[in-house]
């Protein structure tokens, strides 16, 4: 049995005549996502309908304001339309992009190096520049103790 309710599609961007809307769930495929397009060109104001199917995304050009286009999506039953997702919080953003550089680190060194030696170690060299250039007192001990510390760290 299909589910007959019309695909969740999120706003993604929107402009004064263009929005860009996103797949929430599973992409129709062939005939099913050209028809689904060609339904969508046939609302009052979408001038020209665009899918994507390897972004799962739709734009729609149009002849007035996206506020009054989607309602009357949603009104004729073509598609609900969602507020884009929250965005995730930059923190968790940088620390999981942080564990992911760890661990491709650690895979393309069989585990010889992680992401804190590493940064370490290119302190260390920084520090080392900074030592034959004469910057003793600033760049370079601050560098060596920033070093010291996270290759310490990493052998705890």
């Amino acid at each position: 049995m299909t589910d007959a309710r019309p695909p969740l599609l999120r706003r993604v961007h929107a402009s004064a005549r263009r929005v860009r809307l996103r797949f929430d769930g599973a992409v129709p495929e062939g005939t099913a996502l050209a028809a689904f397009a060609d339904r969508l060109a046939s609302v009052e104001g979408v001038l020209r309908a665009r899918v994507r199917p390897s972004t799962g995304s739709v734009i729609l050009d149009l002849a007035q304001p996206p506020d009054a286009v989607l309602g009357t999506l949603a009104e004729a039953g073509i598609a609900r339309i969602g507020d884009p997702p929250k965005p995730v919080p930059v923190g968790q953003a940088i620390q999981f992009g942080l564990l992911r550089a760890d661990a491709s680190l650690g895979a393309r060194t069989s585990g010889a190096l992680d992401l804190r030696t590493a940064l370490g170690l290119f302190m260390l060299v920084a520090a080392m520049v900074q030592l034959s250039r004469g910057r003793i007192a600033g760049p370079a001990t601050t560098l060596f103790m920033s070093a010291w510390s996270l290759l310490a760290a990493a052998n705890r």
